[in-house]
């Protein structure tokens, strides 16, 4: 079995919070889970957009475009 488990930004994720201890806790528990299953392969969380940059790629030209971007309810802050 193969899943991906993702994490949607929110205000608290952009801004660079972190979840409360508790939830980072339980999120622990759980990759351990995981783990022990050998389901989880790799997780990590993200910057928020404002650190981010999209590429273009058009042949050999590459163009590089700064964050925020304006889908931002289509954002990820982390993945599994």
């Amino acid at each position: 079995m193969r899943v991906m488990v993702m994490v949607k930004a929110a205000k608290s994720s952009e801004a660079g919070e972190l979840p409360s201890e508790q939830l980072m806790a339980e999120m622990g528990k759980f990759n351990e889970e995981l783990v022990k299953a050998g389901i989880m392969k790799a997780g990590d969380g993200l910057k928020p957009s404002h650190e981010g940059v999209r590429v273009h790629f058009s042949g050999s030209k590459r163009t590089l475009t700064d964050g925020p971007f304006a889908e931002t309810k289509e954002l990820i802050a982390g993945y599994w």
